[in-house]
């Protein structure tokens, strides 16, 4: 069997028989694509406790008829991080999962293939916000698969949106309320149409959920791909969980299906 060398990360594990692992990799040199590594489940196999989910190294296949098989394999990022981190491993996650649905098989992506290694590598590190490189990741994966919401202007006409867009109220009285409770008459997100709702619009049909000045700006912030500017940000709780929330709403909405991980993802964030 032709015999080849490639940067991989694991997104995905099945154990397979008595010791093997089949694997879901992405690999830098011919994307996404299925592989078996062959009694690595034994304690006395060389890559025992190395072929995990987020392992990212360099890995020597073999070429299969059904699929490749891992012959080796030698770290480069350490895992140690997320391992010790429950919120740091579920964001991880969803960075996996979402690359296994995004990636066509056998299609290299060398530009994801950098962002979902490069999460990965950060969540390691206890020095950075997890909520917040995982929305970094999300709004970086949504501009690479084209889907990055409109918030420059309306999403359904197109209006360039003003600074004082929310504070906007068409009766001039008592703000009119969605089903979820929240005030409707200022800006609102709504990933059906792709993004951020003007006030006029969001009064003319069927509210969208609310979304307020602040939360629009950091999205744009983040959008901007000017990463140590995105970190600098001081978010509190209401500003992570609005970013969140719209990218997440985004993502699942074009990919049309909920991700198990970002539903776990949810339940173990803790307060920044």
């Amino acid at each position: 069997m032709p015999v080849y060398s490639a940067e991989a990360v694991v997104l995905r594990k099945v154990d397979y028989g008595e010791a093997d692992r089949i694997l879901t990799i992405f690999t830098r040199e011919r994307g996404k694509l299925p592989a078996i590594a062959k009694a690595v489940r034994r304690a006395k196999s060389r890559m025992s406790g190395q072929l995990d989910v987020f392992s990212h190294g360099h890995m020597l296949l073999a070429e299969g008829k059904r699929m490749d098989v891992v012959t080796q394999f030698q770290r480069i990022t350490r895992g140690g991080g997320l391992a010790a981190d429950l919120p740091r491993a579920a964001a991880a996650a969803v960075v996996v999962e979402v690359a296994d649905k995004v990636l066509e098989e056998r299609h290299p992506q060398p530009e994801l293939f950098e962002m979902i290694v490069g999460a990965i590598g950060h969540l390691n590190d206890p020095e950075i916000n997890p909520r917040m490189e995982l929305s970094d990741f999300l709004m970086r994966v949504l501009v690479e698969l084209g889907y990055a919401p409109a918030l420059g202007e309306c999403a359904r006409c197109g209006k360039l949106l003003s600074s004082d867009e929310q504070s906007k109220n068409a009766s001039g009285t008592e703000q009119s309320k969605n089903p979820s409770g929240t005030a409707a008459t200022g800006l609102g997100f709504s990933p059906l149409a792709g993004g951020v709702i003007c006030v006029d619009c969001n009064l003319a049909e069927s509210p969208s959920p609310a979304i307020s000045t602040r939360a629009v700006k950091i999205l744009r912030v983040c959008a901007a791909g000017d990463r140590d500017l995105f970190f600098r940000l001081r978010l509190d709780e209401d500003d992570l969980a609005a970013l969140e929330g719209a990218l997440e709403a985004q993502l699942e909405h074009h990919l049309d299906r909920q991700l198990k991980s970002i539903d776990f993802a949810r339940k173990v964030r803790r307060p920044a």
